[in-house]
């Protein structure tokens, strides 16, 4: 299961994308609505953290989700010109589906 943080109502369409192979996918805007909905209890594989946010924005999620999922992992998408956000497990220079998914299947252990 797949818990997507985004930033832009354009950028939540990458859950369709993940859906469509075979990923169960949750995706929300904003920093706010995260919290609120993993305030209720349920197992997740990964964590996304978009890109279209301040790095204070996106890093103060990461902050979070670590303190309270510690044992998830966090993907941090990030624009081309942007530095990789501390503290997530894997950053990925965003370059559309054919480099997101292989990354998103080894951060939910199912590429080797």
């Amino acid at each position: 299961m797949v818990f997507q943080i985004a930033y832009d109502r354009r950028l939540a369409a990458r859950s369709e994308v993940l859906k469509l192979h075979g990923y169960e996918v949750i995706s929300v805007i904003g920093n706010e609505a995260a919290k609120l909905v993993l305030g209720m209890p349920d197992v997740w594989d990964l964590f996304i953290v978009g890109y279209d946010a301040t790095e204070h924005t996106r890093g103060e999620m990461v902050t979070w989700l670590k303190a309270n999922f510690p044992t998830t992992r966090i993907l941090a998408l990030d624009a081309p010109k942007t530095p990789e956000l501390p503290g997530a497990d894997y950053n990925l220079k965003l370059n559309g589906p054919d480099t997101l998914l292989p990354m998103v299947a080894t951060a939910c252990g199912h590429g080797r």
